[in-house]
């Protein structure tokens, strides 16, 4: 089993055969419990979930364990694994040297709308194809045994449905779990934790489809098991309005992913903003739930096994880099170490800041995802002016964070961002997008001393004119 959901399906697919009066079935410990008047036929109970890539594997009285059909040895998959990460990182590495990464999904603010729709892609033929799937299919089949004579366009009506109950739901759920942040205000500390933990879910998501570490099946999050039988009850009304409100009623499933997801929208604090993040999460996941009939004869067995493996090592490299972009947001421990930059550094002239009537003026540019220079240091006690050009930033760049200088902004793709501040104190302030992304080390180093020390020359920003009021000196 891959999933608590699958707990869901076996324990139906079961009370179907002939005898069997009650079924529990444990994902933590791939074990099925079955109580029956009449003793099964053990085919029988194989035949029941043998069509969803699962086997009996021993029995012993009434107990009966359950385990994935496709089985290998462990240092097989562990080269297929290795291979993959390899394949994914390289394969990154190459479409980020011919600059083939989109850039251009331009937002407000915080997390890219292009990258969650991404996400539902991903999802949609994952950790949440097992239940969603399996019921988009039982509603289809049930609409269409009601109505035999209907032409291929009429059975397709629920699969329609579906999706636009799906997708209403989510969006109305997801402005009500950001209405629910919207009460409290969080800190840019608490954004960086929240992203931290769903990082660290993400991981333990990938470790789980990759089967590692058996212990780890105990730690997801379960709906209560009643209430997703009854969820899967609706698949079998006759109701019009049985598949709209099965579509909706997916956004309480089980399913890694949206879990994360769900907390970051509570984090957000919007009604607005956490109904378009789960808008654009289900409109990711309906490219594969349209065409879930086909996927459903196509992922089973080897290729399904290979998949699993794609997606498990893709949330644990997503939630590895994430991680480092919570730990800049939260405030990284090991900036710490590096907070009182040496005294002797303090006479030499930083060539990024210039000093125009007492005051200290820093001009940088937003590029894609990196920031130009991505250093200054300056002089604690004199005024800051920090000119900002964000004419090309992407995605999330067009928020701008230093938390621990209280800077929270947006930068506008027409003209300059002008913020000023005195700081106070010495140490290194570190900056970024909202989401934690940027130039690696990228921080304002304040310093005590007669002039700014010194930070190394970097490439000054190439100001586009016909985009931005460029500054000059």
């Amino acid at each position: 089993m891959h999933c608590q959901s699958c707990e869901v399906l076996i324990e139906r697919k079961f009370r179907q055969v002939a005898g069997v009066e009650r079924v529990s079935v444990s994902h933590a410990a791939k074990r099925a419990i079955v109580r029956y008047s009449t003793r099964p036929d053990v085919a029988a109970l194989q035949q029941a979930i043998g069509a969803d890539g699962y086997r009996i594997t021993a029995a012993d009285g009434q107990a009966v364990d359950l385990a994935p059909a496709a089985q290998r040895g462990r240092g097989a998959e562990y080269l297929q694994i290795g291979a993959i990460f390899l394949i994914m990182v390289a394969l990154y590495l190459l479409l980020g040297k011919l600059n083939l990464i989109p850039r251009g999904f331009g937002i407000s603010e915080n997390m890219n709308y292009g990258l969650v729709f991404g996400i539902g892609l991903v999802a949609s033929i994952t950790t949440c194809m097992a239940v969603t799937g399996g019921l988009l299919l039982a509603a289809a089949a049930r609409y269409a045994e009601q109505h035999p004579g209907v032409s291929a366009s009429r059975k397709f009506r629920p699969l329609l449905y579906f999706n636009l109950g799906r997708l209403g739901g989510y969006t109305l759920f997801g402005g009500l779990v950001g209405a629910l942040g919207s009460v409290i205000s969080f800190s840019d500390r608490f954004n960086g934790m929240v992203i931290i933990v769903a990082s660290i879910a993400m991981i333990l998501l990938g470790l789980q489809l990759l089967h590692f570490f058996p212990g780890l099946q105990r730690l997801s999050v379960k709906l209560p098991k009643g209430l997703s039988h009854k969820i899967h009850d609706l698949a079998e009304s006759d109701s019009k309005a049985a598949p709209i409100t099965l579509g909706a009623l997916t956004f309480f499933l089980p399913c890694g992913f949206t879990q994360a997801l769900q907390l970051y929208v509570l984090s957000q604090g919007g009604i607005a903003r956490g109904a378009l993040l789960m808008f654009f999460f289900a409109l990711g996941t309906m490219p594969a739930l349209l065409s879930v009939s086909a996927l459903s004869s196509v992922l089973r067995g080897s290729p399904q096994q290979l998949l699993l493996k794609v997606a498990g090592v893709t949330a644990i490299l997503l939630g590895v880099f994430n991680i480092q972009n919570g730990l800049v947001l939260a405030g990284n421990p090991f900036t710490a170490l590096r907070q009182s930059p040496p005294a002797a550094t303090a006479q030499a002239v930083d060539p990024n800041v210039q000093i125009v009537n007492g005051t200290q003026v820093l001009k940088m540019q937003v590029s894609g995802t990196e920031y130009i220079p991505a250093q200054f240091t300056v002089k604690k006690g004199m005024p800051v002016v920090w000119e900002i050009d964000g004419s090309r930033a992407a995605g999330c760049m067009s928020s701008f964070i230093a938390p621990k200088l209280g800077i929270r902004e947006f930068l506008p793709k027409n003209s300059i961002k002008r913020i000023a501040f005195t700081p106070t104190q010495t140490g290194t302030f570190e900056f970024s997008c909202a989401m934690g992304m940027g130039t690696p080390g990228a921080a304002i180093i304040v310093v005590d001393g007669d002039q700014p020390a010194a930070a190394p020359r970097q490439k000054q920003p190439a100001c586009d004119p016909k985009v931005a009021n460029c500054l000059t000196s």
